[in-house]
Order: C-alpha cells, then sequence, then structure tokens
C-alpha cells in the first residue's frame, strides 16, 4: 500500500528527521541501520544495510 508523500525538510546542519510512518510503511524499525544513496535522477534511496551488503557481496548494484 502506496501512502501519500510526507514533506521533510533538510535542516541548516544538513539533518532531516522521517516520519516514523513512513519507516513503519518501509518495514524499517527505530534503531535499524540503513545505507542512503543518491541515484543518477536524484532521489535518495534508503535500504536496509544488512540487504544491501548482501546485494553488493552477491554483484548486484545498490
Amino acid at each position: 500500500m502506496i501512502q501519500d508523500p510526507q514533506e521533510v525538510v533538510i535542516q541548516e546542519d544538513g539533518t532531516l528527521q522521517l516520519p516514523v510512518s513512513l519507516l513503519v510503511q518501509a518495514g524499517l524499525n527505530p534503531g535499524e541501520k540503513v545505507m542512503a544513496v543518491s541515484t543518477e535522477d536524484g532521489k535518495v534511496v534508503l535500504r536496509r544495510l544488512a540487504d544491501a551488503v548482501d546485494d553488493l557481496l552477491s554483484g548486484r548494484p545498490l
């Protein structure tokens, strides 16, 4: 199920806060390590760190 987009503001120090509902929808839990990757088309993608490492070790792209 896709929820409505959520507005997020990048703070002056470069940080941002993601709504918990967005993380829950993605199956991410508080305290879980993620990898942030920017794509060529300007998207920022969050992946579970373990999933990203598994993909890299298996020769799959992020």
